[in-house]
């Protein structure tokens, strides 16, 4: 195969790479967002996810002039459409691998698995990623067009501080117009193993602060759970969920869902209420608004002292009970 014929099978193909790489980065995110329910999915991505071809400079090169030797250059290069996650800790890495080793339109093999590195090189200090090779488990219609089996895409999981070290050394040591001097290595190395330390900085911060609000998230997922059954729709949980669920943290106890679900036996039209409300307000989003309404029902004076949002915003649910917000 000559460049020139290499060069116009690609960009012939290109919107069935483009469109594979949309597939996958967006089963990826349903899947992931079923997974780490009721946070939400740009919360969780640190990135948003982009799928990105291959430039037509890089496919020669790696084809040509790389000696690489290939046979079939074209179905042997396997990031012609790459994907990228960027998370936040290494422990979330773990949430995407799953999905991409359990799902079923694509078989996957790891190129790279920053763990297993370490484990072998515990004392080197090198770029960190998880990386896979995902190929279309049998012919995909996208559309107008058709991903056929065994296309690849390459997906990598890093976190945010493995994506800032690759950001900076990309274009630069691993560059064949830049020759990496030991100055410029031992440089690099050096922050590699600062950042794998700050990773683990953070994940003891975050150990601490998932102990401190542990009551909390455990009440918003309960929450989420009920709310799915009740209001027959996901919530969406915002940080505004956090203030409501702090400021009423007294109140709510262990047994909220309990009390929700009876209020709500008794109220059906409170679920109807929130079904309705979801559809202009966040505030109608969150799985903590059941509980606004348990509480309500409870303690109205508490709950108008302790509220932590504008006024207004609460004044309607009090109208629904037959309440006067002002004289609570």
């Amino acid at each position: 195969m000559t460049e020139q014929e290499l060069l116009d099978r690609w960009n012939s193909e290109q919107p069935i790479y483009r469109a594979w790489g949309d597939h996958v980065q967006s089963r990826v995110r349903d899947l992931l967002s079923d997974r780490i329910s009721p946070v939400g999915i740009d919360l969780f991505l640190r990135v948003p996810p982009k799928p990105r071809l291959k430039g037509a400079a890089s496919f020669l090169e790696k084809a040509f002039y790389r000696g690489k030797n290939y046979k079939e250059p074209f179905e042997q290069i396997t990031d012609k459409v790459g994907v990228r996650f960027v998370v936040l800790l290494g422990k979330d890495i773990q949430q995407i691998s799953h999905i991409i080793e359990n799902c079923v339109d694509w078989t996957w093999s790891k190129d790279r698995d920053y763990e297993d590195e370490q484990r072998q090189k515990p004392v080197q200090f090198e770029y960190a990623a998880v990386h896979y090779i995902l190929r279309c488990r049998s012919d995909l219609k996208i559309g107008e067009l058709v991903v056929p089996a065994e296309a690849p895409c390459e997906v990598q999981i890093k976190t945010i501080l493995q994506h800032a070290y690759s950001e900076l050394t990309h274009d630069t040591l691993y560059k064949p117009a830049v020759i990496a001097s030991a100055g410029m290595k031992r440089s690099a190395a050096k922050s590699m193993a600062l950042l794998e330390a700050t990773g683990d900085y953070f994940n003891e911060i975050v150990e601490l602060v998932d102990q401190a609000v542990e009551t909390n998230k455990q009440a918003s997922q309960d929450l989420s759970a009920f709310y799915e059954h009740a209001v027959k729709a996901k919530p969406e949980v915002t940080r505004a969920e956090g203030l409501i669920l702090e400021a009423f943290e007294e109140l709510i106890g262990s047994n909220i869902v309990s009390r929700v679900s009876q209020l709500v036996a008794k109220k059906p039209w409170i679920a109807r209420k929130v079904e309705e409300g979801r559809r202009t307000s966040l505030l109608f989003r969150q799985p903590s608004i059941l509980a606004v309404y348990t509480l309500i029902s409870e303690q109205p004076a508490q709950v108008k002292a302790r509220w932590p949002l504008t006024p207004e915003e609460l004044r309607p649910l009090y109208t629904q009970f037959g309440l006067s917000f002002d004289n609570c």
